[in-house]
């Protein structure tokens, strides 16, 4: 009895032990569990009396009787008081959460924690009290709560979509944005997000929900519902796990110096853990949200709620930072381009900051180009693009200044053609068309390109370049409010076009002959009736061929230049789409699946016949890298967001002292050692050289000509010539030579 009375008495004070005691033989075990539990019901009520006490009591000592029947109350489903534990938990924290130390509520939360992996409580109870105690001061305890409550909702919604709870949290989340409480309501708005962005809640009433928040008095919360809507949250996240990369090479060789340790191989091997899990998920592909922007109800009456709000912080700019106010200016901008709204007021308001001393004044540009499109009235449009002309575009402006103007008056003008008056392109041309500065040139000339092709007509007949003037019958204005319908595949007549040697190969192809040699295309295997005609045909065509070349070889050089006039004209006409080719080919696409190869070879032969039917100007190397970010972002057909480099491409800055020295590294590699030619040969074979052949190789011979050497060589006679030779001869036969 004495020895049994020891060991409950040495298990009392071992919780550690008797927990796992207790989890292999529950019956065994249960009057010590029944023990604890009253233990833990005497001690609840004396930390009743004072919550803020720092007595042992409620110190330590409780903390370790709240993880053990924490662990050990699901052992005994049937016990009343068992089952009470987590009710008593959850009082607890609502009635004194705010007063506990900060060891013993976190020993409670984890408790709770627990219990719901269990199933032990149910998640209604839960989720309110976690969400209340955002408002502790605990940084360690908000984080603790915000990983629960994203993986307990996404356990939930694990196999099936769990409605009826999502609707009741996205109800209560909603109340919760609008807490007074500024910490409460932003770790919520972050929990919505993070759910949003893992795909568990990707409807659109949580959308909606988080654009409340972009109206909030709080700026930070604010900012982070915006940044959410502009896809700038994901990046910022992304660069801070990126920063928290493990360097595994120090670590190996802190193992490899430092005395070999259980601790320090058990280090290395949970960071090739971690190192070997981040790689999985970039491996892993990608789950794609569809665009929370697409998913308002009304953004009409979102942004119209947004620009009101916009110009109450600027009327009150101590409230709200500038670059805040150009996160607003952003969202508002992006959302006009995308769903094509109308909110003439919003380049009224922007008009005025469209000035080179303004703050970040590029991406005002961007803004405002991104908030441009076709359905905006020209009259609207209009003052915005001669504010940008009168402010950016002036000889006495810098070359920075009146690039970013031209390639923002591009973008823009690109959106919305009409917003460029005649008169103004035709005066901007001609000041910048031929300019001494290199960036203006080509941004000049990059906006000549865009209205060759959208709208030839604002242009001087000896801008638009041969091709487009021949074609200039055929163009028809764009007008306010027109809609070009397309009722092909752009691209797709010319999908059997190759690049050939001459014009004439090219027409051949455009005429049918290759229709069978088109790499990438599924044909039916069914034989085409009257294939034997079309064999005749292609026979005669190419004994035609035959006789025109031999034509071509008795013809003189200017006969020959005449055919080849002759040929570029007809290659200019069967770029043209005729009506019966057009047909033929509407009629082979319903015919064909085409993959996506035969729609990328469909694009890049558009591209190229638009390029022969008019003069384009090359890419800069800024603008080849974007669209190489963009075709790997997948983005390389949504042009709705203007990026600032696109504004800023054409402008040389003048390097910083950093960038200047790694330019001259990048410069030194595979190139011998700097020095000269006789330190070279010198540290080869060793030795200096005489000042004699020094005189020799250094100096010219104007500077030794009046030397006693020079003159005497000059004047001997022929007696002394010989014997100078002799003596050289026998000195060298001496030598052994």
């Amino acid at each position: 009895m004495k020895s049994t009375r020891n060991n409950s008495e040495a298990l009392a004070l071992n919780l550690a032990q008797l927990q796992n005691l207790v989890k292999r033989d529950a019956q065994s075990y249960k009057d010590e569990f029944k023990q604890q539990l009253r233990h833990w019901t005497a001690s609840l009520a004396v930390f009743a009396l004072d919550p803020a006490g720092g007595g042992e009591t409620s110190g330590s000592n409780l903390g370790e009787l709240i993880s053990f029947l924490s662990h050990t109350v699901s052992c005994y489903p049937k016990d009343a008081a068992a089952v009470e534990f987590p009710e008593q938990l959850i009082n607890l924290l609502q009635t004194s959460g705010q007063t506990l130390k900060p060891e013993l509520r976190r020993s409670m939360v984890q408790a709770l924690i627990l219990l719901r992996n269990k199933d032990s409580i149910s998640v209604t109870k839960t989720m309110p009290l976690f969400f209340s105690l955002f408002r502790v001061h605990d940084k360690e305890l908000r984080k603790l709560l915000h990983s629960h409550i994203v993986a307990d909702i996404k356990n939930a919604n694990v196999k099936a979509k769990n409605n009826k709870l999502n609707k009741t949290l996205q109800n209560f989340m909603y109340t919760m944005l609008k807490d007074d409480h500024e910490i409460a309501a932003r770790k919520s708005l972050e929990v919505m997000i993070e759910l949003y962005t893992k795909n568990i809640w990707n409807d659109a009433k949580t959308v909606n929900v988080i654009s409340e928040a972009v109206f909030s008095p709080h700026a930070k919360l604010a900012s982070t519902a915006i940044h959410f809507f502009l896809g700038t949250h994901d990046e910022k996240k992304n660069e801070d796990d990126e920063d928290e990369g493990i360097d595994m090479e120090s670590i190996r060789h802190k193992m490899q110096i430092n005395k070999k340790k259980g601790s320090k191989s058990n280090m290395l091997e949970k960071a090739m853990a971690t190192v070997k899990r981040k790689q999985r998920q970039k491996e892993r592909a990608e789950v794609f949200n569809f665009s929370a922007l697409h998913l308002l109800h009304s953004a009409q009456d979102f942004t119209d709620k947004l620009f009101a709000r916009l110009k109450q912080i600027t009327s009150n700019s101590n409230s709200f930072r500038y670059e805040l106010r150009l996160a607003f200016i952003n969202l508002i901008s992006r959302l006009i381009g995308i769903h094509k709204l109308i909110i003439l007021p919003f380049y009224t308001y922007l008009t005025p900051y469209l000035t080179p001393h303004q703050r970040q004044v590029p991406k005002l540009l961007a803004y405002t180009a991104q908030a441009s499109h076709d359905l905006v009235p020209p009259e609207t449009m209009q003052p915005v693009v001669q504010q940008i002309a009168d402010k950016f575009i002036w000889t006495n402006a810098a070359t920075e200044v009146v690039v970013a103007g031209l390639n923002a008056t591009r973008e823009i003008c690109m959106r919305c053609p009409l917003a460029m008056s005649e008169d103004l392109l035709g005066s901007v041309i001609e000041d910048y068309k031929n300019h001494r500065d290199k960036g203006s040139a080509m941004a000049l000339r990059a906006l000549l390109s865009l209205y060759r092709e959208v709208n030839p007509a604002m242009l001087k007949k000896k801008h638009r370049g041969k091709g487009v003037s021949m074609n200039m019958a055929e163009f028809k204005a764009p007008s306010y409010g027109s809609v070009n319908v397309m009722d092909m595949i752009d691209g797709a007549d010319v999908k059997d076009l190759k690049r050939k040697a001459n014009a004439k190969a090219i027409v051949e192809v455009l005429d049918g002959d290759d229709d069978d040699d088109a790499e990438g295309w599924v044909d039916s295997d069914e034989d085409d009736e009257g294939g034997d005609d079309d064999g005749d045909e292609d026979d005669d065509e190419e004994e035609e061929d035959d006789e025109d070349e031999e034509k071509e070889k008795k013809a003189g050089p200017k006969q020959q230049k005449l055919a080849k006039q002759d040929a570029r004209r007809n290659l200019e006409k069967k770029l043209e789409t005729s009506p019966a080719k057009k047909q033929k080919v509407i009629s082979s696409l319903t015919e064909r699946i085409l993959t996506d190869e035969d729609f990328l070879k469909m694009r890049e032969l558009s591209a190229n016949r638009k390029a022969e039917v008019m003069s384009g100007v090359r890419k800069s190397r800024v603008q080849e890298l974007m669209d190489e970010d963009d075709e790997e972002n997948g983005e390389a057909a949504d042009r709705d967001v203007v990026d600032v480099r696109r504004i800023t491409s054409g402008v040389k800055r003048k390097m910083t002292y950093q960038e200047r020295v790694e330019h001259i590294q990048e410069g030194r590699e595979g190139r011998d050692k700097f020095g000269s030619r006789m330190g070279q040969k010198k540290a080869e074979h060793g030795g200096s050289t005489t000042n004699r052949e020094k005189s020799k190789k250094t100096k010219a011979f104007q500077m030794i000509a009046h030397k006693r050497s020079v003159v005497g060589k000059a004047k001997r006679s022929l007696r002394e010539k010989q014997q100078v030779l002799r003596n050289h001869i026998t000195k060298q036969k001496k030598k052994g030579f």
